[in-house]
Formats: C-alpha cells, structure tokens, sequence
C-alpha cells in the first residue's frame, strides 16, 4: 500500500487560518516518449488496463477535437500530423480516500515518430494540501502513483518504443477547482505553498515572498477569478468560484477552462520531442550516399514544419504561454542545435557532390586525353603498316593504355 505521510505542521496556511479550504484537484501527467515505427492503433487490451467507458470517450475526444480545431484551425487538424489514441483506464486500488482512483491513458502521435502519454487522474474534493499533491507527483516516490501507472503502462511502453519507461520529459498539470471559495481566498491563504507546489518542491522550508510575488504575477490566465502558471517542471491552472459557471469536473473530463492551456502544453512537448529525436539523430551518424543524405534533410525539414509556424508561430492562442515554454522548455536551444546540424548534413551534401563532379571530370579527363593520343599513334602506325591492320590496333591500344596510365599518375596526386 502506498505510504503517504501527512505532517500536521503543513496543515496551517500561509496567513496563520486553519486548513479548511476544500477543493477539487485532478492532474494531467505527459510523458515524452518516440515510437519505433509506425503506429496504427492498439491491437489488445493489456493487462490492468479496462475500456474507457464509451460515454466518456466520446465526449473526450469530442471536446478535444473541439478545441483543437478553434485553436490550431481546421486545415491543420485535417492533415492528422497528430492523432489522439485511447488506450485505456488504469485503475489505482488500495489507496487512500482522497487519491485519485483511476487513470485515463491516452496516446498522442506526431507524424515524425515523437509521441506523449497522456493520463487524466481525477481526485476527489479534498482540503487544500499542496505537500500531498507534490507527493503524488513524484516520480521517484517508492510505490506511489507514477510508479504504480508505470507497473501497468510499461510492458505497453515497451512494445511501441522498445523502453519499459518514458525516454524524454516528465512534465505535470496540476488542476484545482474552488466551487466554495474566490481566488483571492486561496491566494491570501495558499499563495507560497502554490509556487512549491508549481516547483514540485518538498521542503517546507519558506520561500522567499519576492521570488513568490514574481511566480505568481506570472498569470496568463485571462479569465476574472483564474491563475495559470507555468514553470520549468510543472504547470498549474487554478480557479475560483467566481469562473465556475459549467466548469466542474464531475464528468471525469478535464475541465473546459484548462483546455487551452493543457493543449499549448501537448504541442510545446511535442514540439521539445520532435527536436530532440532531430538532434539525436543528427548527431549520431552522417549518410553514406548524396540520395540518403538529401532524404534525411527533407524529414527533418518536414518534421520541423511545426515549430516554423504551423503550430507555435501562426496560429499559436496564446503568445505568452508559448514563448515561455519555449524559453522553459530550451526549445530555441534546440532548434539552433538542429539547425546547426542540418547545415552541416546540407554542407556534407555539397562537399560530396562535388567530390562526385570532381571524380567525373578526371575520368572523363583520362578517358578522352588517352582515346586522342591513341587516335593520333593509329595515324602513326597506319603510315608506318599500311597493310598490317593488326599493328596499327597495337600500337593504337598501346598508346591509349600508356598515356591514360601516365595521365591517372600525373593527375591523382591533384585530385587527392
């Protein structure tokens, strides 16, 4: 059973107020991974992992194609460079009340091989400790929540991408609702223990209220009673009763306010995935042939299609959100370390290309200097043995083979 401790000396808030501030948490957890070949969908249920119910599923994937389509256009979302792949609901048994008791698994697919697991964990209303949530989160905790997922998700892990656990990033949402309480409460009550929670931090040690007032005026939220961060580990959406209004989660659906902001999440990751898996492979080995070569740089062009505007740049929602993931995340690091790597696979290109235009030119060089000097030792030998025909071929054959001999000695040294 998995042991999470409670420490009573966390339970009091920031401003001295007894802990008695309820809400409702639900985390969406992606793990970056890239699938070693093409992925056409499940094939089996796997063991641990139930059907999603069909209800839910639909209204799921209904909600997200929604957003989807408002957010990145419809041109975009009809090219299928992503798709959205349920796998299933892992249930999390014999586990404290206040835990989430199932997880929703979903697999989001690029076109160029990088992918996220994707996992909606509900909680049930509970009161406001941000030390229990890091806790679950954690994904070191011996037999905690990430751990027990991974018992059931990494034989399927393992059979798309050859690895028993995720390859890239770990990254989490936290999401809270406050159906009894406006921001401003849980701001005056909760505002340090928000940024640990933001940073994934386990001490209890205080913050300093500088760097807390710098976290929290970070808000890209843009609804009244809302606060969205983001940091380096970890995103938070937060909201009050006062921007509730059909809001709830009662459903099992994230709620509809988040959407936005967990799908600009998806596609940063992606984006990272997609750079990283271009960097690697960049880095590992060059191509042998122009043709091996000239196909790589049109994958990785192909695949950069999104970070040069498909995605992030021309129809991005938010511009804040985007650039501070970029900046978070090291994308533009990234891209540059692509970019780099890229000129110099279009450097290889050209360098062996000429080198291939340099070998033609000294073949053809030999070949065409040793046929003009045998055609002028045949005139030669044609005065000499008029009626000797097989002297005149001698002497011609002779003379190609000698001058084209000496003219490789003389030129190789050139070429090399």
């Amino acid at each position: 059973m998995m042991e999470i401790t409670h420490n009573t000396s966390r339970d009091t808030t920031d401003s001295g107020f007894p802990e008695d501030l309820a809400v409702e948490p639900a985390f969406m957890l992606f793990f970056s991974i890239h699938l070693h070949g093409a992925f056409t969908g499940f094939t089996r249920q796997s063991a641990g992992i139930a059907p999603l119910p069909p209800r839910q599923l639909e209204d799921y994937d209904t909600q997200f194609a929604r957003f989807e389509t408002q957010l990145l256009g419809k041109t975009f979302v009809e090219t299928h460079r992503i798709t959205r792949w349920p796998l299933g609901r892992i249930a999390l048994d014999n586990l404290p009340g206040d835990t989430p008791a199932y997880a929703d698994v979903y697999l989001i697919c690029h076109t160029s091989g990088a992918a996220l697991w994707e996992i909606w964990l509900p909680a049930p209303a509970q009161p406001f400790d941000t030390f229990r949530w890091i806790g679950w989160l954690d994904p070191d905790a011996r037999d905690g929540l990430i751990e027990r997922l991974w018992r059931v998700l990494g034989p399927v892990n393992k059979e798309i991408t050859g690895k028993p656990a995720w390859s890239g990033l770990y990254f989490p949402v936290t999401v809270l609702r406050a159906p009894d309480h406006p921001l401003t409460t849980i701001l005056e009550r909760h505002r340090t223990n928000l940024v640990h929670l933001l940073f994934l931090d386990h001490s209890a040690r205080p913050l300093k209220p500088r760097l807390v007032d710098e976290e929290l005026s970070h808000d890209y939220c843009t609804r009244e009673g809302g606060l969205t961060l983001l940091a380096r580990r970890s995103g938070l959406d937060l909201h009050g009763r006062e921007d509730l209004a059909g809001d709830m989660h009662d459903t099992g659906l994230p709620p509809k306010s988040v959407m936005p902001f967990l799908l600009t999440i998806e596609l940063l990751l992606i984006e990272r995935a997609v750079l990283v898996h271009l960097y690697q492979q960049l880095s590992r080995s060059m191509p042998g042939s122009v043709d091996e070569l000239l196909a790589l740089k049109q994958e990785v062009l192909d695949a950069l299609e999104e970070y040069y505007g498909t995605i992030t740049k021309a129809t991005r929602f938010s511009d804040a959100v985007t650039i501070e993931g970029e900046r978070l995340f090291g994308l533009g690091d990234l891209y540059e370390g692509v970019i780099d790597r890229l000129d110099t696979v279009s450097f290889a290109i050209t360098t062996r290309y000429q080198k291939r235009m340099t070998l033609l030119q000294f073949w053809l060089t030999i070949v065409f200097g040793a046929t003009e000097i045998g055609f002028i030792a045949s005139g030669i030998a044609a005065w000499y043995y008029r009626t000797n025909l097989g002297a005149v071929l001698g002497w011609t054959m002779g003379a190609s083979l000698l001058s084209g001999l000496v003219l490789v000695l003389l030129l190789r040294g050139k070429i090399e």
